[in-house]
């Protein structure tokens, strides 16, 4: 048997150095940008599912509940506000109307006296006309009666002025006048059974009567002055 060959320990040095050499190569390899471009990625789970990863579809405008108002363009609203629905005692009284005579209008009423049924005496739709037992001691048995107040007549008469001719009677109340735009006032139960204008211009004039309190007011008759 030929002895073995004697390992030469020298070779040793260039060996390691060799295989430290590719280690480091290949480490390089990989860390770089280079190696990272051959390594397929991993697949990452999506925590989105393919609707919420994509365009979300709009959603209806919700209804408003009883509970909730659309909201008010402010800029081009011109809705009046609703009326108060708190109840009155008393109707507001009506402005005074400046007077213009047409010919539909009543005509006015010359000196003489005149039944409160004359078609010249203008009544709102709230006056009641009465005739009966009880308005038997009325000028012609008739008379106009209002229970509201507010309601209004009026007529146009030429003169120096005029007497309201009207009926006494429990709870009365009192009465405005309103003659060319200038107001009075009195009370049914203080006068005796008849109110009497204040002298005026002779001419044509225009005379409104207006219940101002009280239950119920009443006309009986006009009787003008010349």
């Amino acid at each position: 048997m030929q002895p073995r060959p004697s390992f030469d320990r020298a070779l040793l040095i260039p060996i390691a150095i060799g295989v430290v050499s590719i280690l480091g190569i290949g480490w390089i390899f990989l860390t770089s940008d280079l190696g990272k471009s051959l390594i397929p990625p991993t697949a990452i789970p999506s925590i989105f599912s393919p609707l919420e990863a994509g365009t979300l579809p709009s959603s209806p405008l919700a209804a408003p509940t009883q509970d909730e108002t659309p909201p008010e363009d402010t800029a081009t609203s011109t809705r009046t506000p609703r009326p108060s629905l708190t109840p009155t005692s008393t109707r507001t009284l009506r402005p005074t109307a400046t007077f213009t005579p047409t010919s539909n209008q009543p005509q006015p009423l010359p000196a003489g006296k005149f039944d409160d049924t004359d078609p010249n005496i203008a009544y709102d739709q709230y006056w009641t006309a009465l005739k009966n037992p009880g308005t038997e001691n009325a000028y012609k048995g008739t008379l106009h009666a209002s229970a509201d107040i507010g309601n209004e007549a009026s007529f146009r008469f030429t003169g120096k002025g005029f007497l309201l001719g009207y009926q006494r009677g429990k709870n009365f109340g009192t009465v405005t006048v309103i003659i060319d735009d200038q107001s009075y006032s009195f009370h049914e139960q203080a006068f005796d059974l008849w109110w009497r204008s204040p002298q005026l211009s002779s001419g044509d004039h225009f005379v409104r009567i207006i219940h101002e309190s009280g239950e119920s007011i009443n006309l009986d008759y006009i009787e003008i002055l010349d």
